[in-house]
């Protein structure tokens, strides 16, 4: 059965007042069902947005837009797919997460599990003080978080800009003590490339932190090395000559250094 299979007249009369423009009312019907709607309405009636404007983003996990709350205030709004094809790598970061020990693994519970599990590993490292989007809310398959952007002008992504080596060395910098501290809250981003980083005014932002692993997860270790071997390859291939041990030992040393500073 198709998502829109699901929607009453209802249904598509919230549509219709919480999602601005027909193309995106179209994306709404044909990818998602009227439980997600239900999100998008009860997190909206919590004063999170008022409207959805616009898609600014599309994949194989999740759609993001742009909303507006009633201050006019914008806020990106993460919809994680109900038929994701991504089913299985999902299952492979839940699995091992003492958060979610007790999960039922069909693909909902699995994708509003994974939902809740960006919101709280951005809520830990917004704790750490860490540069990432500031999550507002979450509500079934549907993640609310702070709009990073300029207008209506999303930040672009690492990947997408054409850096100097004098910004390539201030980034690489920014990259370290961020895998350092993350380290040092308790969680490795697991899945981090220049694909998930934002760039703002000179400054780094990490998004999608669905597949994030706390330390304790068996394999923690190994995608942390795997984060600093994508990094390290980032650099390099952009001009930045970064050897893969270079780079772990200076998130190592910055993280010994981090941790012996007095706590506040």
């Amino acid at each position: 059965m198709e998502p829109d299979d699901y929607f009453s007249d209802e249904d598509f009369e919230v549509l219709s007042r919480r999602v601005r423009h027909e193309d995106d009312r179209k994306i709404f019907a044909q990818v998602f069902d009227s439980k997600t709607l239900d999100a998008i309405q009860s997190l909206a009636n919590k004063g999170l947005f008022e409207v959805v404007e616009h898609v600014i983003s599309t994949g194989k996990e999740a759609h993001v837009f742009i909303a507006t709350d009633v201050a006019g205030k914008k806020r990106a709004v993460k919809i994680f797919m109900g038929q994701t094809t991504l089913f299985k790598k999902m299952n492979n970061y839940i699995v091992g997460d003492r958060r979610f020990k007790n999960l039922r693994k069909d693909r909902r519970n699995l994708v509003v599990a994974w939902t809740r599990k960006e919101y709280k590993n951005l809520m830990l490292a917004n704790s750490a003080g860490l540069p990432v989007p500031l999550p507002l809310g979450v509500k079934e398959n549907v993640l609310v978080m702070e709009f990073l952007g300029e207008g209506e002008n999303a930040a672009l992504r690492l990947k997408d800009i054409e850096p100097t080596l004098e910004e390539l060395e201030d980034y690489r910098e920014q990259i370290i003590d961020f895998m350092a501290r993350l380290y040092l809250a308790g969680l490795v981003h697991a899945d981090l490339s220049e694909y998930n980083i934002l760039v703002l005014e000179g400054k780094l932002y990490v998004i999608d932190f669905g597949q994030g692993l706390l330390l304790t997860h068996p394999k923690a270790k190994e995608f942390f090395g795997r984060d600093v071997f994508n990094m390290a390859n980032y650099f390099s291939k952009n001009g930045l000559e970064t050897e893969y041990e270079e780079m772990y030992a200076k998130v190592k040393a910055r993280k010994e250094a981090l941790d012996k500073k007095p706590k506040k």
